[in-house]
């Protein structure tokens, strides 16, 4: 693989990559099957799943934030592929580095902000509000890690990388 961000073959993709997948998997069909729970109880006229709606909103909400976690490991995040694959090798390792780093930024962001409020909602009163609060919270702080950890990742295999290729034109 020529680029840090290049899709890995489906046997190099480890255990988490397919928990991931299994993950997005089930909130979508989570998503799926209380929309049309909810579409059945309108078209019927019968009450008592109003929450379908809600499920489906949040199942979405994870379905994005799962989806995004998964393209970022696969490398088919669309930053800068073009140009990537088009440029020098200096100008890849450039790329590659704006990428991580970019990467590493926002993964702090959503930690921070996901931990911030965290702290701000967990001591609702209720839980009608707290629970909702914090599935979704959840899901921030998940993207977070898992986008730190992607950055640092590509971060040490560029630096092993560099190393490799130093002592090669030794």
């Amino acid at each position: 693989m020529d680029s840090l961000t290049e899709t890995p073959p489906p046997a190099r993709r480890g255990g988490l990559a397919r928990i991931f997948e299994f993950v997005g998997v089930i909130a979508f069909v989570v998503m799926f099957g209380s929309t049309l729970l909810g579409v059945i109880a309108r078209f019927f006229e019968f009450g008592g799943v109003e929450w379908s709606f809600e499920v489906a909103g949040i199942a979405f909400i994870w379905i994005t934030f799962i989806g995004l976690i998964n393209a970022e490991m696969r490398g088919e995040n669309v930053a800068f592929e073009a140009l990537n694959h088009a440029s020098p090798p200096r100008l890849k390792a450039i790329f590659d580095t704006v990428a991580i780093l970019a990467l590493l930024a926002m993964g702090i962001a959503f930690l921070v902000s996901g931990i911030a409020v965290w702290q701000r909602s967990w001591m609702v009163p209720t839980s009608v509000l707290r629970l909702p609060t914090g599935v979704i919270t959840v899901t921030v702080i998940i993207l977070g890690v898992s986008a730190v950890a992607i950055a640092i990742s590509r971060a040490w295999r560029m630096l092993g990388r560099g190393q490799v290729e130093a002592e090669a034109r030794q």
